[in-house]
């Protein structure tokens, strides 16, 4: 939870208090007298609160302890901001893959179970990669069912890596499934050029990965990995289509909100924009694109308002199987889950959003590209209402607002500039603009997004990437140096700290390892590149490039496909628009 309070004490007196900046994590009880004590030891009154960020959980604002009903009891001026929309966009991205049954979801886990306590095997799946030319990539480290929108990341990842996955888990096949398969393995090969001598190596890697002893486990999750990218190849890609072109549609939203910038006044425009886009996906653009926010919350969906199920976006994968397999025995119900997944989504999402809030509306109008339009104006003075309780007395804050909307000597303002900085320029003379400074500080004060967790959330411990790729030898090192700190009870600083900087006398053994340890990383990273390039020139294979890079131009031409399939459903609802109006006429 986030208090937005405005006070200028406010950040010394939270540390003091509350030993956090902005965030308090408590249950709501404990929440209520914490803040109760707060505001009574240092005399301030509780309009100073002036909105609270929470996410939806029933703890907070639901039938538990109701924490937000609590405080409206001290502080009934409190705006009301809604939940955290991101957290209502990760329970979108469950809501939408329910149908689906959480193929995919296991097939993530096993394949980080089964490379997380075998790096051989992570040797292997890299060499392999190397061969295929695919930029390499563990799997995804920590995996948490669509937490912060992680099922997207994974399939993108998964995706990029799945030739390889193929190839690697062939050699766990049985004999029955190595005949059965073998001319789709030769077909990997051709597509990807692999020479005699790489397979030959790709055998030899098998061979090595069966000799390994296994326990009943890790037999099951070999199996189970086995079946979903070889017996149930198609599902598998299916489901990875539709993951990645139409989660993107919700990630996108959430990185808007991820940084440390006050974005409130672009909720509005933002929460409409993401519900048309997700809408155009399945609903015909006649019955959307005329729509107010308000309408297209209150829309009821019905039958007739869906395209056709052969005209479903699905992304560019399943797309081109669609086509090129009208008939085929797994289209009908995996188009039949898609179906279920956007309809129940779409109303989730008109129930959670705040696409008509008023509150929101208001804040929109700090938006400086706004200045200038009697719209402005209007949301400005309801924003003063809404805040009058903090403004002076004395001044009219409505003569400010008229002035500020006209005023020639106001800087100009830029798409991608800081809002914050703007509007400090313009109260550089705060005799010119007092009630309306006031306001405007109150509103800048209110924050919104997934930052607000960031500061107890453990999932930056459980994604780090960096972890999963440490040598062992690197791994050991840490190990060592962190047992003999620990051992003699002190700090890296307290244990070579020198008590003159400037004379005092030089360890010279550990300037001799620090060189050591330098030449020795640098010609291990030599000497790898030289075994790789080795490698290349043996197998007949190329630099394959970055990961990173292949999965943000894998996520440019999905948007493109998303692009292409909503202005192709905007045509047809012109059309058919223009059709109605010549029969009425």
């Amino acid at each position: 939870m986030l208090v937005s309070y405005y006070h200028d004490d406010f950040r010394k007196v939270m540390v003091e208090h509350l030993g956090s900046l902005e965030v308090i994590k408590v249950n709501a009880a404990a929440l209520e007298r914490v803040l109760r004590e707060f505001f009574e030891q240092n005399k301030i009154p509780w309009k100073h609160l002036v909105s609270m960020l929470m996410d939806s959980c029933s703890v907070m604002r639901g039938s538990k302890t109701n924490l937000e009903k609590r405080i409206l009891q001290h502080c009934p001026t409190l705006l009301d901001i809604d939940g955290d929309s991101c957290h209502h966009i990760h329970n979108a991205a469950k809501k939408f893959t329910e149908p689906f049954e959480y193929h995919l979801e296991q097939l993530f886990n096993d394949l980080q179970t089964d490379h997380r306590w075998c790096p051989d095997q992570v040797m292997y799946l890299k060499e392999v990669s190397q061969i295929l030319n695919i930029p390499a990539s563990n799997p995804q480290r920590g995996f948490v069912s669509h937490r912060w929108l992680s099922a997207y990341d994974a399939s993108m990842a998964t995706y990029a890596m799945l030739p390889a996955y193929k190839v690697l888990y062939f050699g766990f096949l049985s004999a029955e499934d190595k005949d059965l398969y073998k001319e789709p393995l030769e077909s990997i090969y051709t597509k990807y050029t692999v020479n005699p001598t790489a397979r030959a190596r790709i055998r030899t890697l098998h061979e090595d990965l069966n000799r390994k002893g296994m326990t009943q486990q890790g037999k099951d999750r070999k199996k189970r990995v086995c079946r979903k990218v070889w017996h149930e190849e198609t599902t598998t890609l299916l489901q990875l289509s539709v993951y990645m072109g139409v989660l993107a549609i919700l990630k996108e939203y959430v990185m808007v909100f991820q940084g440390s910038q006050t974005l409130v006044h672009k909720l509005p425009d933002k929460q409409f924009e993401l519900f048309l886009a997700f809408l155009a996906c399945f609903i015909k653009g006649e019955h959307i694109t005329q729509l107010s926010p308000r309408a297209l919350g209150e829309m009821v969906l019905e039958d007739n308002m869906l395209l056709p199920a052969m005209e479903f976006y699905v992304g560019q994968e399943a797309d081109t199987f669609r086509t090129r397999n009208p008939n085929h025995a797994l289209l009908e119900p995996f188009l039949k889950q898609v179906k279920t997944a956007y309809t129940t989504t779409a109303v989730y999402m008109q129930k959670k959003l705040p696409l008509s809030s008023q509150t929101l509306i208001a804040l929109s109008s700090l938006d400086p590209l706004l200045r200038g339009h009697s719209q402005a104006t209007i949301q400005l003075k309801r924003l003063g209402g809404m805040l009058d309780h903090l403004l002076p007395a004395v001044k009219d804050i409505h003569k400010e607002i008229l002035l500020y909307n006209i005023d020639l000597n106001v800087p100009t303002f830029k798409e991608g500039d800081s809002m914050v900085e703007w509007w400090g320029h313009v109260f550089d003379n705060r005799s010119k603009y007092p009630a309306l400074s006031a306001m405007v500080k109150c509103a800048l004060s209110i924050f919104h997004g997934p930052r607000v967790e960031s500061s107890f959330s453990l999932m930056n411990e459980i994604l780090d990437p960096r972890s999963g790729n440490m040598k062992i030898s690197t791994f050991g090192a840490i190990q060592t140096v962190k047992y003999t700190l620990q051992s003699r009870e002190k700090t890296a600083v307290e244990l070579f700290k020198r008590k003159d900087v400037r004379y005092g006398e030089v360890d010279r053994t550990l300037c001799k390892n620090i060189r050591s340890a330098g030449s020795t990383d640098k010609l291990q990273r030599q000497q790898n590149m030289i075994e790789k390039q080795r490698q290349q020139i043996e197998y007949g294979c190329q630099a394959s490039g970055s990961a990173s890079l292949s999965k943000r131009q894998k996520a440019e031409e999905e948007k493109n496909a998303r692009m292409r399939h909503a202005a192709k459903q905007r045509k047809r609802a012109l059309e058919t628009l223009v059709q109605a109006k010549k029969k009425n006429k």
